[in-house]
């Protein structure tokens, strides 16, 4: 019984826990004490404009900026993933849920939502003064994403939160592979889609490149541990095949 807790329901509140002592600007390795040694690790560019002064960022980035970017695979939970400065410090990180045993309550500004099932709808429309929301959809890939930022009473940071290939429940956004994609499109589909993940980001980070995959780890990437999980196979053919029936859909209703 101990086993079966430390592996399920016990492993499950444990991470919860961890993910809710992190935050920007902690040290790498104080997110390692937490979780472990991460699985993956690889470097991205990003844009970052200087520091905020009371909220109002300047209208142009001054410099690109190489970041980590590491991603534990939490069981068959999902995943975490942060985003490090040259000096180690996370400046943005992610969480991802893939499974229904896995429905962590996380705080976005003011709000709370529930991973896996909390609609997008039931946070307010997209921040006016982002650049998102942020869609894409392929032949067997796709990505939603959009950034909500509450100024002073959310500490100048900002989250984007959406909806993943590596995450569940999954929903393909319908109808965005065009060059634009309509108010009243979006509309219907924040009011359909449940978040399965959600990235906490520092200030002065453009999210321009970032999003909408950095939204959560790369699904080509962490696919491989089917090696170790067998059912994941599964679940990336059923992803493929999702998006298949969506775009199947749209191209017989026009």
């Amino acid at each position: 019984m101990r086993g079966w807790w430390n592996a399920s329901l016990g492993k499950r509140r444990r991470l919860i826990r961890s993910y809710r002592r992190i935050a920007p600007f902690v040290r790498h390795d104080y997110v390692t004490e937490q979780f472990g040694e991460p699985a993956w690790q690889h470097k991205r560019t990003v844009r970052k404009y200087a520091a905020p002064i009371e909220g109002i960022e300047p209208d142009e980035p001054l410099e690109d900026a190489e970041l980590t970017v590491r991603t534990w695979p939490l069981g068959l939970f999902g995943y975490l993933v942060t985003w490090c400065n040259e000096d180690d410090e996370v400046l943005m990180y992610s969480l991802t849920t893939r499974s229904q045993l896995f429905r962590p309550r996380v705080s976005v500004g003011p709000h709370r939502i529930t991973l896996g099932k909390t609609l997008l709808a039931a946070l307010p429309g997209p921040d006016p003064k982002g650049s998102g929301p942020w869609h894409e959809l392929g032949a067997r890939r796709f990505s939603y994403a959009e950034e909500h930022y509450f100024g002073n009473p959310g500490g100048y940071l900002s989250w984007a939160v959406g909806i993943s290939d590596a995450g569940s429940p999954l929903a393909p956004p319908i109808g965005c592979q065009g060059d634009s994609w309509a108010a009243d499109d979006i509309a219907a589909y924040r009011r359909t889609a449940r978040i399965n993940s959600v990235l906490v980001i520092g200030p002065a980070i453009d999210l321009e490149g970032v999003l909408p995959r950095g939204i959560a780890p790369d699904l080509d990437t962490v696919r491989l541990l089917e090696l170790r999980h067998p059912a994941l196979s599964t679940r990336y053919y059923a992803v493929k095949a999702a998006v298949g029936r969506c775009l199947k859909n749209t191209r017989e209703t026009g």
